[in-house]
Formats: structure tokens, sequence, C-alpha cells
């Protein structure tokens, strides 16, 4: 499918996209809503737990990441036959990273939280978390190659509907196995684990049941591995490793403040950890509208079309800024209201309002500086995003270590890191496009389909 950059193009390509993140961020919603009427301990395990479970997970979403900006080229050249060869090689990488992946949930991880958590409780709530979660690991990296897939296609209406599947999947065992409900026992973060492994698996069954429905597998050469092309694998590869790169360094530095709120007192972390599902969750327009300028921006070099990428990427931008104003005045409107979803504590609510507006001012911020970073890997200059997350990351840590480990300010202060760093991102993206650089790069993804 060949694309245009119009405005109606780039809702059809995001509202499936934004539609399927809420719903799988309903998954991290439940888990921190069910737990923080359940126990302390899990509201404050849940948000650790989570964030290093998806650091090392994210490795797969980095993958189909690069991937996608291959088959987007390829849709924009009408290359059908080659979205399958690079999707079917995709697959094969996304499983030999998943057999490691989970011997290293497994074996490593309880001696990193042994080293890194200082509070025993919260140790072992994590690790019964992560070891549920760990029997999901293969169908959570496939569900990130086919996103990718159907992202990278420009066909994302399937995304809302396997991600509602699983978010009604996710509520339903996690009220049975959190609470004990229907003849279970209360199982608390363990329950929570089941439930979300269970609803991953869901998703990545309604991807592959599509797929097979629609026969994209014959449309597209998919599900062949007739052959390995070795020059493929090094393709992907070579655009995801800096994607990949990307999200270690930034996750890993989010868990690194998640640590340090840790060391302030539990109290804060369960804040923190409210914050964190809620950022996740009022962020998902500007993600899905990133993800589409990753598609659009690909595409339209595939057709050749250089002079129209940045007014594309200025109608994604108006898109992503005019949601974010709207959640903004909202939530400002309604912060107690919000809030009370997460838990009946009046007092965590009070203590969470400050911090909260802080990370309203940083998704002003973000809500235009994640659209032109994620436009940038769809010119194939890969690299680039990785380095400006590199000097972002080092801000970040600077000022959480200062801040956070040395002050151990009030959490509205310690919050500041996010309008650090995306305020840093943006400055440096909007540099990069506005000067014109971004086209000595585009050489970097012609190189794909010769």
């Amino acid at each position: 499918m060949q694309l245009k950059g119009t405005y109606q193009e780039i809702w059809q390509i995001s509202y499936p996209i934004i539609l399927g993140s809420l719903a799988h961020s309903i998954n991290q919603l439940i888990d921190t809503a069910f737990l923080g009427h359940s126990s302390k301990v899990a509201l404050e395990s849940i948000t650790l737990a989570g964030i290093y479970y998806f650091v090392f997970v994210f490795i797969a979403g980095g993958l189909a990441r690069g991937c996608q900006v291959i088959l987007a080229r390829y849709s924009g050249e009408k290359r059908d036959d080659k979205i399958g060869v690079a999707f079917d090689h995709l697959i094969l990488i996304a499983l030999i990273l998943s057999v490691f992946l989970m011997l290293f949930f497994k074996y490593a991880t309880p001696y990193v939280l042994a080293f890194v958590v200082k509070s025993v409780a919260i140790q072992e709530s994590a690790m019964a978390y992560i070891n549920m979660m760990n029997y999901a690991v293969i169908p959570v990296v496939l569900g990130f190659c086919f996103n990718g897939f159907y992202t990278g296609i420009g066909k994302t209406k399937i995304i809302t509907l396997a991600t509602v599947f699983m978010a009604i999947t996710n509520i339903i065992c996690g009220y049975i196995f959190i609470f004990g409900n229907f003849g279970f026992s209360p199982m608390g973060i363990k329950g929570a684990g089941i439930a979300t492994a269970i609803a991953d698996t869901v998703l990545f069954l309604v991807y592959l049941c599509y797929f097979l429905n629609r026969k994209h597998h014959k449309k597209f050469n998919a599900f062949t591995f007739k052959q390995i092309y070795f020059k493929q694998f090094y393709t992907i590869i070579r655009l995801s490793t800096p994607i990949i790169l990307q999200n270690l360094i930034g996750i890993g530095s989010w868990w690194y403040f998640f640590l340090s709120i840790e060391k302030i007192g539990e109290h804060e972390l369960a804040i923190s950890g409210i914050l964190k599902s809620l950022f996740v969750f009022i962020g998902i327009p500007v993600w899905s509208l990133a993800s589409t300028s990753n598609t659009l921006i690909s595409n339209i070099i595939g057709q050749g079309r250089i002079d129209d990428v940045v007014p594309a990427l200025k109608k994604v931008l108006t898109f992503s800024v005019g949601i974010s104003l709207s959640i903004n005045l909202i939530i400002v409107l309604f912060p107690h209201q919000i809030l009370s979803i997460f838990t009946n504590d009046t007092q965590l609510i009070q203590d969470t309002i400050a911090p909260f507006y802080t990370l309203m001012i940083a998704l002003l911020f973000f809500s235009s500086g994640m659209i032109m970073n994620l436009g940038i890997t769809g010119t194939g200059a890969t690299f680039i995003p990785t380095i400006v997350e590199i000097f972002c990351c080092l801000f970040y840590v600077l000022y959480c270590y200062y801040f956070v480990q040395i002050k151990q300010s009030p959490l509205y202060i310690c919050w500041g890191c996010e309008v650090v760093y995306w305020l840093t991102l943006l400055v440096f993206t909007t540099t990069y496009w506005s000067t014109g650089i971004w086209r000595k790069y585009i050489k970097n993804i012609d190189s794909i389909s010769k």
C-alpha cells in the first residue's frame, strides 16, 4: 500500500493502534488498580517487576521496529513478496531471542533483584510476578513481531481487535486469580502474573488466527522458510540493533529512577507506580502516532517522494499535540477522580497530585519529541535516535542522581527528570529535522531493497 501522507490516512493508520494500545495498557492499569486494592507491597513490587521484565522483552520490540521500517519500505515499493520473506526472518530471530530471555529470567533474575532491590518483601513479590510472566515470553515476543508486521504494511485494525481480546482476558483472569474468585485462592501479584501471561498468549493467538484466516501468508509469501538469507538477517539486525540499544538505555534509565525512589521509601514507590501506569496510559496516542510517523515516512521514501516527508511529519505532529493538550485539560480538571481508580487510600491520592502535575508538563514535550524521534527511525537512520537517547538519558540519570539519590527531594521535583528527558529529546530532534540533516542518511534504508 502506497501512502500519500494525508490527515485521513494518518488517522486511519493511527486510530486502530491507539485503540489497540489503550487495550494493551489496560493490562498494566488493571494490574496496578487491582493490586492497589489488594496489597501495598504488591503495588510497590509490580512497578519494579513490570519495568524489569520489559527492559529485556523490549529487545524484541526493537527487532520488530527495525523490521517495520523494512516492511513499510517494501510496501511503498509494492514488493509484497519481499514483505513475507523479511517477516519470516524476523520470526526466526525472535524465537531464538525468546529462548535466551526465558533462561535469563529463570536463572539470573533472582540474583539481579537481590543485588539492586533493598526490600526483601519486594524482591520476593517481584520474583513471583516475573516467574509467571516467563511462561508468556514466546507469545509476547511473537506478538511484537505481528504488531510490527501490520503497522509496517499500514493495516492496523487487527491491532485493536487483538488487544481488546487481550484486555478482556486480563480483566477476567485478574479478577479471578488476584482476589481469588470462582473457587480459586487469592494469589495477589502472582495472580497478576498469571492473568497477564494468559492475556498476552491470547493476543498472539488472535494475531496468528487472523493472519492465517486472511491468507496473508500467501499474499505476502510468508511462513515459507524455504531459504535462509543471511543478508536479510544482517539487514534486520543492522537496523534493529540501535533501536534495541535505545530501548535498553531508555527503559534501563527509567528502572534506575524507580530503584532510586524505592530507597527513599515504599510510600514514594507506590505513588510512582501509579504515576508510571498513568504516564504509559495517557501517552498512548503519542506512541501510536509516533509509530505511524515511522511507517508513513518509510513508505513515502519508498515511493521516492523525499520532499513530502517533512509535510507529512508536520501533520502527525499536529494530531499528537492536539490530542495531548486535550488529555492534559481533562487531567487538570479531574485529578482526584482519575487517581481514585488506582487506590482508595486518600493520603496516597493526595500525595500523588503534585508529581502528577509535573508529569503533565513532561507530556507536552513528549507529544512532539517522540513523533520526530520515531520519524527519524523511519528514514532508516536508526543510529541517530540512539545517539540522542544516550545524551537524553545522561541528563536524566544525572538529574536522578542529584535530586533523588543525593537530595531525596519531594516527588514533584524527582519526577522533573521526565521534563528534563523529553525537553532534551525535543531540542535534539527539532534541530535534526529543521536543519535538513536527515536527507543525508536516507541511503541507509535504500540499501535494504537492493
